[in-house]
């Protein structure tokens, strides 16, 4: 491919990745990033292509930035070589890219359902992410218990839902706290409790609309799994492999949808930032498949690590049909035979 080639296939506005900074290590060297894995070591520049290095910490237009270096004295084929690399390994990345996802997230719908400190921790995050309507569904009153996460001191006694719905316009003022009538949110969020309410999840599965739990238990957060009608393992799949392996899943299973299992503030805000980063995987459409897609993460705060425990679709459960259409893809066959990745049976639950 020719310079001028290789120019116009790089994205039209340039920025180093924001998430990294750019360094000076000495006399034209330049650095990227400080993680070991991710870090990119630039030597042997000339002043002018450091120079156009340290000018893409800001957006710049591909064909000013890289005309100016070549009226530095930069040699064309160099410029443009070094910037390809930079975005190979995506030191450099497209700058409208990130402009891309912001219209994406104002645009998107997210219903969150939850009494607890984690709904209202999750809502608050998307909206402090930019997600444009965020709405809150939770019954009773603020709680002691519930404040720390986005709820106030001074909101215990008042009505979880206006809590919830203030909370979200003192981070993002602008916000849209209900969602328009007839309008089906793109994801919706189901919190807190240990089990999320049949009626409520088979509605989902019936209309296509994906879905992801956010809870603790036994004091670590569970974040998953996170559900696409027609393409992956719903609730009703998990708790047919739990039956499969546990005869009294039935006589339990009901009792906990109104169960709130109790976490320290670590766990809790751990929860809240794992399952806000998997709603933002699927508004944004940049991370597939996202981590919670068909799997449980357990994060266990004080020992500083995360599980990922993958779910398969049940054969039994008839969810293959459900939401196929509005997904736009063919539901993948069930296979036959449970199975679930939970390790040998030691006990009653596995989720």
């Amino acid at each position: 491919m020719t310079t001028t080639g290789s120019r116009a296939a790089l994205p039209a506005v340039l920025v180093v990745d924001p998430h990294r900074p750019l360094l000076e290590r000495g006399p034209g060297t330049r650095v990227v990033g400080l993680s070991p894995g991710t870090a990119v070591v630039v030597d042997e520049l000339t002043p002018p292509l450091a120079a156009l290095l340290d000018e893409l910490t800001r957006p710049a237009r591909r064909d000013r930035v890289l005309a100016r270096a070549v009226a530095a004295g930069a040699d064309p084929a160099e410029a443009v070589a070094m910037v390809v690399d930079l975005l190979a390994c995506g030191a450099v990345v497209d700058a409208d890219e990130a402009m891309r996802t912001a219209r994406r997230r104002v645009g998107a719908a997210v219903r969150v359902h939850g009494d607890g400190a984690i709904a209202v921790g999750v809502a608050c995050g998307l909206a402090a992410a930019g997600v444009g309507t965020v709405e809150v569904v939770a019954g009773g009153v603020v709680e002691r218990g519930d404040v720390g996460t986005g709820y106030l001191d001074e909101d215990r006694g008042r009505s979880r839902a206006a809590a919830a719905a203030a909370a979200l316009r003192r981070v993002a003022p602008g916000i849209r706290t209900r969602l328009p009538a007839r309008t089906v949110p793109d994801l919706v969020v189901l919190a807190d409790v240990a089990a999320s309410d049949p009626v409520t999840v088979r509605g989902l599965v019936a209309m296509g609309v994906a879905h992801l739990q956010a809870r603790t238990r036994d004091g670590r957060g569970v974040v998953g799994p996170l559900v696409l009608p027609g393409r992956s393992a719903c609730l009703e799949c998990l708790d047919r492999h739990r039956a499969d392996r546990d005869p009294e899943w039935g006589r339990l299973a009901p009792r906990l949808a109104r169960l709130r299992a109790a976490a320290d503030a670590p766990t809790v805000v751990a929860t809240i930032g794992m399952a806000t980063a998997q709603v933002l995987a699927v508004t944004d459409g940049t991370v597939d498949p996202p981590a919670a897609l068909g799997a449980t993460v357990e994060i266990d705060v004080a020992a500083a690590v995360t599980a990922r425990r993958r779910w398969s679709r049940h054969s039994g459960c008839p969810c293959a049909g459900a939401g196929a259409q509005r997904a736009g893809d063919a539901a993948p066959q069930a296979r036959r035979g449970a199975e679930c990745t939970a390790g040998p049976r030691r006990g009653t639950i596995e989720a």
